[in-house]
């Protein structure tokens, strides 16, 4: 296992080569070239809206787009893409890689050590584009740390826990503090929600509840407050699951279309009351 981050993302991404994967993203999708030339033209506009303020001076970088912009993210995330399909799935069809994720800029990969060696990835990587600069961490002692993630490699599967990083600190708006208690819940309710619904350990679990308590206490918090909480939360969650699974039991209604002569036709529809069939009509009468 490996990862690998996208240095500076947004101010490496070229405008031009972001039109250029847009067209070609708006073409496959069967776009009309009319359309094209116009969201193009739009999307060429947004992003060369694009300046920085340097002493007593306005500069526009030759590249890069706005890391404030709303749009920036959709078109790195298009840009990024394109360089994925093109050369990021051949390694999937030839089984070097067995799993590649990408969130933003922070890739996750799973890759045979039998076809590949990791020194090879990230060479190869960084020769596809030279507008992108990729990092590669190497897994340690089988484990690799990803996202809030920790992965540690067994024989035959991969187990997860919650991984903190060294500058992480244990401070949240404190109880006492004259905020929303919604606001004052949201990190726990957070942590909480993270613990139950990920498929780490029991053992992660056991120590992620314990560093919640002590966070919690940290900041004030009567630990009767974040029991309630959990309890809370695992009840919510529990009947979402329930509802969810009795939306699948249930067969999905069929809708039968009758013809509306005279009421009489209620004789007909009221056959399928007790069925799974809904009944519309719609009339004989037209402008």
């Amino acid at each position: 296992m490996i990862t690998l981050d996208i240095k500076d993302l947004y101010v490496n991404l070229p405008v031009i080569g972001i039109l250029k994967t847009t067209r070609h993203w708006l073409h496959k999708n069967n776009n009309s070239e009319t359309t094209i030339t116009q969201m193009l033209n739009v999307i060429e506009t947004i992003l060369q809206q694009n300046y920085f303020q340097h002493k007593d001076g306005i500069f526009q970088p030759k590249k890069s787009i706005a890391m404030g912009s709303p749009i920036s993210g959709t078109m790195a995330e298009i840009y990024l893409q394109y360089v994925e399909a093109i050369h990021i799935k051949q390694w999937w069809e030839t089984g070097e890689i067995c799993y590649y994720k990408r969130y933003v800029d922070d890739i996750l990969i799973i890759y045979n050590n039998h076809k590949i060696k990791n020194s090879t990835i990230e060479q190869r990587i960084n020769t596809i584009d030279k507008n992108l600069e990729f990092k590669m961490t190497p897994e340690n002692s089988k484990t690799i740390n990803y996202l809030d993630l920790t992965l540690h490699r067994n024989s035959n599967n991969i187990e997860l826990s919650i991984y903190r990083m060294p500058t992480s600190t244990d401070t949240t708006i404190h109880y006492k503090s004259n905020h929303p208690h919604e606001h004052k819940m949201a990190a726990f309710r957070f942590f909480i929600n993270r613990m139950t619904t990920l498929p780490i350990t029991k053992e992660s679990k056991t120590e992620e509840w314990k560093t919640i308590i002590t966070t919690a206490a940290k900041n004030g918090y009567p630990s009767h407050i974040i029991h309630n909480l959990k309890r809370k939360l695992t009840s919510k969650r529990m009947q979402k699951e329930k509802h969810e699974q009795e939306n699948e039991m249930k067969q999905p209604k069929k809708w039968i279309t009758f013809t509306y002569h005279s009421p009489l036709i209620r004789r007909i529809t009221n056959l399928f009351k007790d069925t799974n069939t809904r009944i519309s009509f719609r009339t004989t009468n037209t402008i």
